[in-house]
């Protein structure tokens, strides 16, 4: 292995290249940053005969030719290398650097393991990742590929943490249209990793209820606790206003509702029927309170709150 700067124009690349996607503005961000401060990293090429073989490199070999220089920093590595030795080393080179998106980066390691007839644990051992990691970066391909453009996007909700979690959904009901109805939930209402496994907790405590249903449960909370930030923020200022304390008082039932849930779960039979009793005369009294409630069943009220 050597080090030392190298003409571009004895620069080949290979065409088993990992990475297929350059973005220009990416290319051109880094030509800036090269003219600026330098080329901070070498690339990494194969000596052959007259000419060299780029392993790693391919984005600051684009960028340095944007900004007109004739040579580059390279490692160069000389004897012969196999196809394998070429891939793992490209693919360590990539991954150490974050070089790659999440479905370039799964599709190189599936090939490298194929090529090498590796499982899980020996891949991760020979590119230097925990195996936890390499399982979670592989799930992608397991996915439409509208997830897994998805994945890609910016501003997208979707990430590899929802994906593991959509995985497990299916591992546990082997239903693949769960994870399509979870998935796109996900993109519907932008919701978090954490709000995810909460709507899988509802969903796997409760006899797997309609998806639909458990992302509507924990879509109210994240109302509701919206609700109670704004109530916290000016509580002592407004502890005098009527209408402030009695939201307040509805929001420690619905505190203490859920803990109950949480701990136990299940209700009596004579439980429920008075808790239905409250319920029906709270009805009562809010009926005469908020007069549209009276034009309205449960189930169009219900539905309302789910639509909102």
């Amino acid at each position: 292995m050597k080090y030392k700067e190298i003409s571009i124009r004895n620069i080949e690349s290979r065409p088993e290249q990992i990475r297929q996607e350059f973005a220009e503005e990416k290319i051109e961000s880094l030509a800036r940053s090269i003219a600026e401060v330098g080329q901070l990293q070498p690339v990494v090429v194969q000596k052959k005969n007259s000419h060299y073989l780029l392993i790693a490199g391919e984005r600051r070999l684009r960028a340095i030719k944007k900004d007109g220089k004739e040579k580059i920093a390279a490692v160069i590595l000389e004897g012969d290398i196999s196809p394998e030795k070429f891939r793992q080393i490209q693919l360590i080179e990539n991954l150490q650097r974050q070089d790659l998106n999440p479905l370039e980066r799964a599709i190189s390691i599936n090939k490298f393991m194929e090529d090498n007839n590796l499982t899980k644990k020996d891949a991760a051992e020979r590119l230097g990742i925990a195996r936890t990691t390499l399982t979670l970066w592989l799930n992608i391909l397991e996915f439409k590929k509208k997830y897994q453009k998805e994945v890609l996007k910016e501003d997208s909700a979707i990430t590899l943490s929802h994906l593991s979690l959509a995985h497990a959904l299916s591992s546990k009901t082997g239903d693949p249209n769960k994870i399509n109805e979870l998935l796109d939930a996900v993109i519907k209402h932008n919701l978090s990793r954490k709000e995810t496994q909460a709507v899988l907790d509802i969903f796997y405590k409760y006899l797997h209820i309609p998806m639909d249903e458990a992302v509507a449960a924990v879509l109210l909370k994240r109302e509701r606790l919206k609700m109670k930030d704004y109530w916290d923020a000016d509580k002592d200022k407004n502890n005098h206003r009527p209408v402030r304390k009695l939201l307040r008082s509805f929001n420690n039932i619905n505190d203490n509702l859920e803990k109950y849930m949480e701990e136990e779960g299940d209700l009596s039979e004579k439980a429920q029927e008075d808790l239905l009793d409250e319920f029906l005369y709270l009805y009562q009294i809010m009926g005469i309170l908020i007069p549209d409630l009276k034009n309205r069943s449960i189930k169009e009220l219900l539905e309302k709150i789910k639509n909102n």
